[in-house]
């Protein structure tokens, strides 16, 4: 007999899960009741994935663009966009990309992957996620009110160009760039990884976003990181896993990334279905989002985050990642 929630009912009467997914969710249901999902770290088997991901993509080469690897004048195009459209590196966004690569040579012990699940949401994971050697971030996602939760600590942060329009309205009044230079201090010398070459749409706020870092460079510690055009060599990975979507998520990316600097990686906020999985009760999409939000289905248009999290909880079962969906304390 299938195990069904409140939450999970509404779920699918809303049509978000495919009902291939039904045996997946069950499982994950049975393991957090009944606290069987005891987890082991499988090195060799990580080692060997890490090993087929450089296969397909350098991360140390390819994190970053640097100075020394564009030439001001040179003409970018966008992985997900016509290559008809293209972007010009000028004086400023090249005296903003830096000498060599943030990343160190060696690598993290354990890393923490931060998603922005609802799930996350009463975990008290905060002092877990804290005691990580490295903590990645998604999307420049809020940790100050919800530092019981998600932890304080930052060590990378990814910024889609497109945030400044959603939470900043475009830097338009000074109210606006105060909230933001106020938001980037809390980064302190932690990474700001800018994917300004995926979408075409990004180019004008990519603009506004650099003429404000050569403005404040000078107050600010964030260490800047401008990955050029890598969609198509982490596609290709990911596609040997018969991951395919439109777009593969921020998180997909970034573990891609983690795997080639940190020797174990956690996963916290990886859970793409509106119902908590222990309690049943509905979440938001994202851990920050508004009391009274309803989980949002738009991501369906874009990603495959059902598959990608079948994929993720078929890692953790055989210990290459560990995935946390339940409270930590």
């Amino acid at each position: 007999m299938f195990m069904f929630h409140a939450g999970f009912r509404s779920q699918l009467a809303m049509k978000v899960l495919d009902p291939s997914f039904i045996p997946l969710t069950n499982t994950v249901n049975g393991e957090v009741h009944n606290n069987t999902a005891k987890w082991n770290f499988n090195r060799t088997a990580f080692i060997q994935q890490r090993k087929e991901i450089s296969a397909y993509i350098d991360v140390a080469s390819n994190f970053t663009l640097t100075k020394s690897a564009v030439r001001v004048g040179q003409l970018m195009h966008y992985d997900y966009s016509s290559h008809k459209y293209v972007f010009s590196i000028g004086e400023n966004i090249m005296s903003l990309m830096p000498e060599a690569s943030p990343i160190p040579g060696g690598r993290f012990n354990v890393c923490a992957l931060v998603g922005n699940s609802g799930i996350l949401t009463g975990s008290r994971c905060g002092p877990e996620i804290d005691r990580s050697d490295f903590v990645f971030r998604c999307n420049f996602a809020p940790t100050e009110i919800f530092h019981k939760d998600v932890g304080h600590k930052t060590n990378l942060t990814t910024f889609n160009p497109s945030i400044l329009e959603k939470y900043y309205n475009n830097l338009l009044t000074v109210q606006d760039r105060n909230n933001f230079f106020l938001s980037l201090k809390k980064l302190d010398g932690a990474i700001l990884w800018i994917p300004a070459f995926f979408f075409h749409t990004s180019a004008t706020v990519t603009r506004t976003l650099v003429d404000f870092f050569v403005e404040h460079r000078a107050q600010l510690k964030v260490q800047l990181a401008w990955p050029g055009n890598i969609m198509q060599y982490v596609n290709r990975y990911w596609k040997t896993k018969q991951l395919s979507p439109k777009r593969l998520s921020t998180g997909i990316l970034m573990y891609t990334l983690a795997s080639a600097m940190c020797e174990e990686i956690h996963l916290y906020g990886f859970w793409p279905f509106g119902w908590d999985p222990l309690s049943g009760k509905e979440l938001p999409y994202h851990y920050y989002d508004k009391k009274g939000t309803k989980f949002t289905t738009k991501w369906q248009e874009s990603h495959q985050l059902p598959s990608e999290f079948k994929l993720l909880h078929k890692m953790h079962s055989k210990g290459v990642i560990k995935l946390s969906l339940t409270h930590c304390a």
